[in-house]
């Protein structure tokens, strides 16, 4: 017999371990508390379902994140593990169940599926997409280390140059200049409080906050990046992106600059629901993932020449749907 609940803080030491024996011991949720409770931590609770047995062992975990601080926000899918025990079949679909009905809820996604989970989504009725690896090069590098670059390959070119729009972000203050609210209607829809604590307040990561601002002086667009190194190099990854997506040839322009200032390989984006046209348009070439043609690596921690496409799962399809890199735990640091 199983019983399923909500995790208290007092629970993350015991989760924890149930990841470590359970998962992976070498899972960075599994070893470091701090970034854990980043993840999870909702006040006094954490946004975690779980299941115990009957002598009240902990026997599976479904954890889950906001987009928004609404009453009934967006969330995203995150940690999903159950211990196998064929006398209780289908033990993780039931907690899952339990968390959806018990947490309200507009949309629901979960970034960064892997395939061994596509069947379970199929039989949920789920929207299964696999997401795109935009990328541009730096012009001026010679010799590519972390990408590999056939000498035949010829990038898309942009239709403009000039970026002068496009600004750093570097007080949260000015985010009031960007209505957040003007894009509740594509999901999963993100506030003000979620760019907060996600990317300014992030204890783990930094990153870069830009805007594309109007002639009035109100922002349009934001997208959120941040450098990515390894033993061969460094490289600009985009990870977010909120707004009105006219504004991505700016951005184009403007991250072809950034690469070339700052000595980076190449600027890539992994992301669902942006127009493919508009984005090559813009100048992201798009990789091809059934060849090995060109490689724009997705691993960093540790760092693994290869392609990797990325998938994601979504509820609906009533509104624009857009997935991007950090959506749910996807860019969270696999050692500190």
């Amino acid at each position: 017999m199983y019983t399923f609940s909500f995790a208290e803080l007092d629970d993350t030491d015991a989760l924890m371990l149930f990841m470590k024996d359970h998962w992976n011991a070498n899972h960075i949720l599994s070893k470091n508390k701090e970034l854990f409770l980043f993840d999870f931590q909702d006040g006094n609770k954490l946004n975690i379902g779980i299941a115990k047995d009957e002598k009240d062992n902990i026997a599976g975990i479904f954890g889950f994140m906001n987009y928004n601080s609404r009453s009934i926000p967006d969330i995203a899918g995150s940690l999903w593990k159950v211990i196998e025990n064929p006398k209780i079949p289908m033990l993780g679909l039931k907690l899952r169940k339990f968390v959806v009905e018990n947490i309200k809820h507009r949309f629901f996604a979960a970034p960064g599926a892997g395939l061994q989970t596509k069947p379970i989504y199929r039989m949920l009725n789920m929207n299964w997409h696999r997401m795109e690896q935009y990328f541009i090069l730096n012009p001026k590098v010679e010799e590519f280390k972390i990408a590999l670059i056939p000498n035949s390959f010829k990038p898309l070119k942009m239709l403009i140059e000039e970026y002068e729009c496009i600004l750093k972000i570097s007080d949260t203050n000015e985010l009031n200049k960007f209505s957040f609210e003007a894009f509740e209607h594509i999901l999963p829809y993100k506030d003000f409080d979620y760019l907060k604590n996600r990317y300014f307040e992030n204890p783990f990561r930094q990153y870069e906050v830009y805007g594309a601002y109007s002639e009035s002086g109100n922002i349009e667009s934001i997208m959120v990046f941040r450098i990515a190194d390894c033993e061969f190099g460094k490289v600009c990854r985009v990870v977010d992106f909120i707004g009105a997506e006219k504004n991505m040839t700016y951005f184009a322009a403007f991250l072809k600059n950034f690469i070339i200032q700052n000595n980076l390989e190449y600027v890539d984006f992994i992301a669902h629901g942006f127009n493919l046209d508009v984005m090559n348009m813009a100048g992201f070439n798009s990789l091809e993932f059934s060849s090995n043609a060109i490689i724009i690596p997705n691993y960093f921690e540790p760092f693994e020449r290869k392609n990797v496409p990325v998938y994601c799962v979504s509820d609906q399809t009533e509104l624009t749907f857009r997935q991007t890199k950090a959506d749910g735990d996807q860019d969270r640091p696999n050692f500190i």
